[in-house]
């Protein structure tokens, strides 16, 4: 049983500082702003610090000096520059440069570096051969350097002087409430890469931009000129997809190459420095082929924004430096796991700025592992299911929010391990939901027929700009077909004599997927109600 809602884009909760800081919020009025905050702090006693303040804090150990003197540098003066500064301690912890290398599954490491080659073909052949020696293989973080245990005062306030001067400096950026400044200029970091100083560097580069303009009061004009610069100084190579650690400002322009999230990070770091709203945008997993996919989009003076994207997402988030503390993460029953992608809290649900979504609830058919909280969406991507979504079970039922349309989704639990079904998949649209559960409605067949041919290139790669097929089939070729039972089972293999493969007497009401011998697995699965339609 699904139950589904449509709902329009709805406005997410803006960023809100604690009451004790500031009693209100103004966007526009900043000389107002810096009165009342310049008034508490002249009635105060020495501050103390919040609770968020202090966990920082003693979380920094040895490193807590560097951090209290980057504070108190701002006691007494400028109250927003203090109130910035707090902001970047208090949301400090989770933050640091990870460090992430191949590993078996006994998790020895693979010593395997991707740019000793020439090409992502010749890498992947090196990586698959060690694949045959070692088992599977798959990225795991190494090494963690928590920002709270290096970090100088000495950046911090370099960092927050560079902001503020941008921020209360160029044109476009004077209608720009201060929430959206610290959430969406203020931080100094992309991802996970890591620190390096390229704030003054790249505001240096672009002096003398609003000059240039037409209008220098026009963000989205900065904004373009700034992203084709970015964009000059480090492109996309296919090679780094087997490079998982994010490269530094100083390592993207040495390389000039990286991946979507090495140039996301540059775009974004060339459009704070310049005070232009940006949000660092990604979809963890691609719901209509393999890969997922990590973009900048410019945002207005409210923090809001959307940027067009070629391919179906079902979920879209959005990376915050400061901390969520309604994540998954903490929802999650004590000792519980959380799924990969929605382990983290540093992140917020912006799918229903980029699309009409919906609202699904879900009917459990199997019993989740006790004591668990969270049963999770998965779309289907790279041969796998991949848990994209998270809810709260509620009894037999458990409800998922904003979900985008047009999509065939899992409904699973997770073990720390494994992902484990906890109902069959369905597909979801705008105004109706149907399960592929193989159960006939009246008067309909449980048996049917299929013939598959080789799709229109319809995916597009949004890395490579070029569409790609959703199924080659090629005579000659042997492929085999499973269709989805609580697990894929095999239907038998068949070689094509032509372009088309048939097969009949298959179970209706199902997820198939035509698998192709010695493929990647990338295949898209598809459905035969009432037509053959790839998902």
């Amino acid at each position: 049983l699904l139950l589904i809602h449509a709902s329009p884009p709805q406005e997410p909760a803006a960023f809100q500082y604690p009451a004790t800081i500031f009693p209100m919020q103004i966007s526009n009025s900043r000389w107002l702003y810096g009165l009342l905050l310049g008034s508490l702090f002249a009635c105060a006693s020495p501050p103390t610090h919040s609770t968020s303040l202090e966990h920082a804090l003693s979380a920094a150990g040895d490193n807590r000096a560097e951090l209290e003197s980057a504070l108190s540098h701002y006691e007494g003066g400028d109250p927003e520059k203090y109130a910035a500064m707090e902001f970047l301690l208090e949301n400090m912890p989770g933050h640091g440069f990870v460090d992430l290398q191949f590993f078996d599954e006994e998790r020895v490491e693979v010593g395997f570096e991707a740019l000793d080659y020439k090409s992502l073909n010749e890498a992947r052949a090196a990586f698959d051969a060690l694949e045959v020696k070692h088992g599977s293989i798959n990225y795991k973080r190494k090494a963690f350097v928590a920002d709270l245990e290096v970090m100088t005062a000495a950046y911090l306030i370099n960092n927050v002087e560079l902001a503020f001067a941008s921020w209360r400096g160029k044109p476009w950026a004077q209608e720009m409430s201060f929430d959206t400044f610290c959430q969406h200029i203020l931080p100094y970091r992309g991802s996970n890469e890591p620190l390096d100083d390229w704030r003054a560097t790249v505001l240096d580069h672009f002096e003398e931009l609003p000059q240039g303009l037409e209008d220098p009061t026009d963000a989205s004009a900065a904004a373009r000129i700034i992203e084709k610069q970015a964009h000059a100084w480090v492109g996309f190579w296919d090679l780094y997809y087997l490079h998982p650690t994010d490269q530094s400002y100083s390592q993207m322009m040495e390389a000039g190459k990286g991946r979507c999230e090495d140039i996301t990070n540059m775009i974004s770091y060339g459009l704070r420095a310049n005070a232009v709203a940006v949000g660092s945008d990604y979809t963890p997993a691609w719901a209509n082929r393999d890969n997922n996919h990590a973009w900048t989009t410019v945002l207005g003076p409210d923090g809001r924004g959307a940027t067009r994207q070629g391919n179906i997402a079902a979920k879209i988030y959005r990376k915050t430096f400061a901390i969520q503390h309604d994540a998954w993460m903490h929802q999650a029953a004590e000792g519980e796991p959380v799924a990969r992608w929605l382990a983290r809290d540093h992140f917020i649900d912006v799918t229903d700025q980029y699309m009409e979504t919906v609202d699904a609830k879900i009917q459990l058919t199997a019993t989740p592992p006790e004591g668990h909280k969270l049963a999770y969406l998965c779309v289907f991507n790279g041969g796998e299911w991949i848990a994209i979504a998270a809810g709260l079970i509620d009894g037999d039922q458990v409800a998922f929010g904003s979900m985008g349309p047009g999509i065939v989704y899992l409904p699973a639990f997770y073990d720390g391990k494994d992902l484990l079904p906890a109902a069959p998949p369905f597909t979801l649209e705008l105004d109706h939901s149907k399960s592929l559960n193989g159960i006939a409605r009246a008067g309909e067949s449980t048996q049917t027929k299929a013939e598959i041919t080789t799709t229109k290139p319809v995916a597009d790669d949004p890395d490579k700009q070029q569409a790609i097929p959703e199924l080659f089939v090629k005579e000659g070729q042997t492929y085999e077909l499973f269709y989805w039972q609580e697990s894929w089972q095999s239907l038998g293999k068949r070689t094509a004599t032509t372009d088309k493969i048939a097969f009949e007497n298959l179970p209706g009401h199902q997820l198939y997927w035509l698998v192709r011998e010695g493929s990647r697995k990338l295949e898209r699965p598809f459905t035969l109600d009432p037509a053959l339609r790839y998902w």
